[in-house]
């Protein structure tokens, strides 16, 4: 199923993941007190050696693991393997591989299989959530539209290996793929797609990257579909995948994962206009 929303549909779709969310939390079965093993262990996690448009995400993400270390009953000690920038393929298999211990993707029934996921969504399901970036030289391209059905009939740009691309072609989305953002950006302003779907969560930040691209931030609709990020590790690292679940509801019950994920993400939610709530929704 995918919506189609006004702008101003945002807020109570926010508001009914964030419910999904608690109700994720609330499900877990993972007691603290049957936990109680003292000795300590090495985790390895890789951050990419060069500076791109996901720092934000990747520091994000960084200090997600860093709360829920400081809350586990096993003392895991932090060590970071430096990569370079490589699509998520390829990161699963680095964790099924041993290259690294744990790392965030974004989850599909093949990598629920490969790994284990620690099944709470990082950025509280709002990665589905999705404004379009447009072309500045038409900023109002998508003003007229006001069903799944219209936008259809344009192209939208995706990463030919995301799973966003499989999903939107799945529901009878034209859509044009390329290698990373950089090259969907440019296709954007050579007019070779109409619009670039990101998430609320992450549009903000890739325009700063990119400030010197003539490119505008849609005001129109926005579109939803489930798509989340966990954690995951290795299907054999069970007391690990305890650990990291158990820091990460710690983590959610003191406030501090909150309160990280404000400190990251409050201002572009801020920016996207969450005031009222209309939505048209269609299949």
């Amino acid at each position: 199923m995918i919506s189609f929303l006004h702008k101003n549909a945002l807020q109570m779709c926010c508001m009914s993941l964030a419910w999904i969310f608690f109700l994720l939390l609330c499900s877990s079965t993972v007691l603290a007190e049957n936990i109680t093993q003292p000795n300590d262990r090495k985790i390895l996690y890789p951050i990419a050696k060069v500076t791109t448009q996901y720092q934000v995400q990747n520091n994000y993400y960084l200090d997600v693991l860093k709360l829920i270390l400081a809350r586990t009953e096993v003392s895991y000690e932090l060590e970071i393997v430096e990569i370079p920038v490589m699509p998520q393929s390829r990161t699963s298999m680095n964790i099924q591989q041993g290259m690294y211990d744990i790392h965030w993707l974004s989850t599909s029934e093949e990598r629920e299989t490969s790994l284990n996921p620690i099944r709470i969504p990082l950025l509280k399901g709002l990665l589905g959530l999705r404004i379009a970036i447009v072309n500045s030289k038409n900023p109002d391209l998508l003003s007229g539209f006001s069903s799944v059905d219209g936008l259809k009939k344009l192209y939208a740009g995706q990463g030919h290996d995301w799973l966003d691309s499989k999903l939107l072609r799945h529901h009878g989305f034209r859509v044009q793929t390329s290698a990373n953002t950089k090259s969907l950006f440019d296709l954007l302003i050579k007019g070779r797609l109409d619009y670039f779907p990101r998430s609320v969560l992450e549009v903000w930040f890739e325009l700063e990257f990119f400030n010197d691209m003539p490119l505008s931030v849609d005001e129109h609709i926005a579109i939803y579909y489930p798509l989340v990020n966990y954690f995951f590790v290795r299907n054999e690292e069970v007391e690990m995948h305890e650990q990291i679940q158990l820091g990460l509801q710690r983590a959610i019950i003191d406030g501090s994962f909150q309160n990280n994920f404000d400190a990251y993400f409050a201002q572009y939610i801020e920016k996207a206009n969450l005031q009222t709530a209309k939505s048209i929704h269609s299949s």
